[in-house]
């Protein structure tokens, strides 16, 4: 047994369910003890101080789970609340280390706590793993800021005893940042949670959805690079095509506003719902509405990379999904094993028009549910993971007695 602590600079709360809640509350239930450190987000009007109290036998996905969430101190105020979480962390890390007997830290944040968590793990010599999923100065919107982040990645790589990338081209990445150990997970699914089911009646309702409208649904953060607004200039193309054609955004971010407005300027707003974020647990549900999913990402450095953990769970709910041939996607899902379909962005509204079509819907999801079951799986990930672990404490322990 292992006394494992993940830390990130989000907040683990507010957080959409991502990995850090899939693996922290898996490392328990494979009978570890599982500990996690965030910097809470005080919102614009909280000043509570309650914010920062830990938080016992958490957990969001799996109910026999049970995680110990520490807050890292902070001044509960919008936009203090960052800095003081950089100039506390270091201190706070190095006591829940001690306090808590940890083995070893799987960290996913750069910025905010990734030196400290560095610099108090050496001094306990305690090995620190991170976990890179995404390249973190691309996704700074602020270019003065965008210099700083990456000489932090930069400095801070090669002093990971590991780092675990979700992709090949990540990897790749990190080792050009001077990783000096780096290996490649792949993102999970639990079929249990995301799987097919019958059309839900009430949500349907509740979102104004006629039965007989077929539904392409998009799944996450909406950001600039989503590749929405290519998708609603040409509904009124789909339309002429399908008339009962709607499409369904379940997903909130940065960018939301900005295609709510492009479909007001292409006179589609009542061809497109916006539903905001919803619950992990009932994306299931949104996705018993659609026929089809998409992933319009536009192809750029920040999303070339990448595998988008969504994907996993879109597939595993049983529907086709079309997606741009990001590297990362055609890594994890090889183009000629036919379980995503790839369009160029140009060419999504031919293909959503084919696919609406077509016959295929019902096998063509049914294939790609059994590939995602079959080979990604949180199990797997998590097995990987101690396994990982393991091995950097029999390394540890090795050197000590030498």
């Amino acid at each position: 047994m292992m006394n494992i602590l993940i830390i990130h600079e989000v907040d683990w709360l507010k957080k959409v369910t991502y990995e850090i809640h899939h693996l922290s509350e898996m490392f328990s239930l494979y009978g570890h003890k599982s500990f996690a450190i965030d910097v809470p987000d005080p919102g614009k009007t909280t000043f509570s101080k309650s914010i920062t109290k830990p938080i016992y036998n958490y957990h969001r996905v799996y109910d026999n789970a049970s995680v110990t969430l520490f807050r890292t101190p902070i001044i509960p105020i919008k936009g203090l609340h960052r800095i003081s979480a950089y100039l506390n962390s270091y201190r706070f890390i190095k006591k829940i280390l001690k306090e808590n007997n940890i083995d070893v830290v799987l960290l996913f944040g750069v910025v905010t706590n990734g030196k400290a968590t560095v610099r108090a793990c050496k001094e306990l010599k305690i090995p620190v793993v991170h976990r890179t999923l995404d390249i973190i100065h691309e996704l700074v919107r602020e270019k003065f800021l965008k210099g700083f982040v990456y000489n932090i990645e930069k400095t801070i790589y090669p002093q990971f005893d590991e780092v675990l990338c979700q992709t090949p081209f990540m990897k790749s990445w990190v080792d050009e940042m001077g990783a000096k150990n780096s290996d490649v997970i792949a993102q999970g699914v639990d079929s249990t949670i995301m799987k097919p089911l019958p059309v839900d009646l009430e949500l349907q309702g509740k979102l104004g959805i006629n039965a007989k409208e077929k539904i392409v649904m998009y799944l996450g953060t909406v950001y600039s690079f989503s590749g929405l607004d290519a998708i609603i200039e040409k509904i009124p193309q789909i339309v002429k095509e399908i008339p009962e054609f709607k499409l369904l955004v379940v997903g909130g971010g940065p960018d939301l506003s900005s295609f709510k407005q492009n479909a007001k300027d292409n006179h589609v707003e009542d061809k497109v719902i916006f539903t905001g974020f919803v619950p992990y647990l009932e994306v299931s549900k949104y996705s018993s509405l659609a026929l089809m999913f998409i992933n319009p990402f536009r192809i750029i450095d920040v999303t070339n990379r990448l595998s988008p953990v969504k994907i996993f769970d879109l597939l595993s709910c049983g529907k086709p999904v079309i997606a741009t041939p990001l590297k990362g996607l055609l890594h994890d899902f090889p183009q000629n094993n036919n379980i995503l379909i790839y369009s160029q962005l140009e060419d999504f509204h031919k293909n959503i028009i084919s696919l609406l079509k077509s016959d295929m819907l019902e096998d063509i999801g049914k294939r790609g549910r059994e590939y995602v079951e079959k080979n990604f799986t949180w199990n797997k990930v998590t097995e990987r993971m101690v396994n990982e672990f393991s091995h950097l404490l029999e390394k540890k322990k090795s050197n000590l007695t030498d």
